[in-house]
């Protein structure tokens, strides 16, 4: 499998700008790693129905996206996360991520703006810290035309 993209995005499989992605890297089939909703069978079928046409979506837990991932295919894969935790906990499962897109992650009690699209808590700075010294470069991308901001440019 090759991993196109990388992407924490909060929103997970939505409009306009999930399309952009999936068709600026050619994106059959989206893995999304959480381990909570890896556990809802519902919340798996509305994803699955969220998709854009021709691309299937899996929901996994991060040790079990860690195992298929070391599988070697053709698939343009796009793995997402919803939070910046589910992110960390593949790594920590044993897949080495060569880079992390960060979307979208809302204001919320506790977190403070990187951006007008980025909010993360003191908590969340610590993860992202953590998968830097894990060799993940992370940055900020809304869109594909938009241009790369290193995101330890921000904090």
């Amino acid at each position: 499998m090759s991993v196109e993209l990388a992407r924490v995005d909060e929103r997970l499989i939505h409009g306009q700008v999930m399309t952009a992605w999936v068709e600026r890297f050619w994106i059959q089939r989206i893995v999304l790693v959480d381990d909570e909703l890896a556990q809802d069978e519902f919340m798996k079928q509305v994803l699955a129905m969220s998709a854009p046409a021709g691309v299937t979506v899996d929901v996994k837990t991060a040790r079990a996206a860690a195992e298929e991932l070391e599988a070697d295919g053709g698939e343009h894969l796009l793995l997402l996360f919803k939070e910046i935790r589910s992110a960390l906990a593949l790594v920590k499962a044993g897949y080495r991520m060569k880079e992390l897109n960060i979307g979208n992650v809302g204001g919320a009690p506790g977190r403070s703006a990187i951006t007008r699209e980025v909010y993360v808590s003191e908590e969340e700075k610590a993860m992202l810290r953590e998968l830097q010294a894990a060799q993940v470069e992370v940055y900020i991308q809304k869109l594909p035309q938009d241009s790369r901001v290193t995101l330890f440019d921000k904090l």
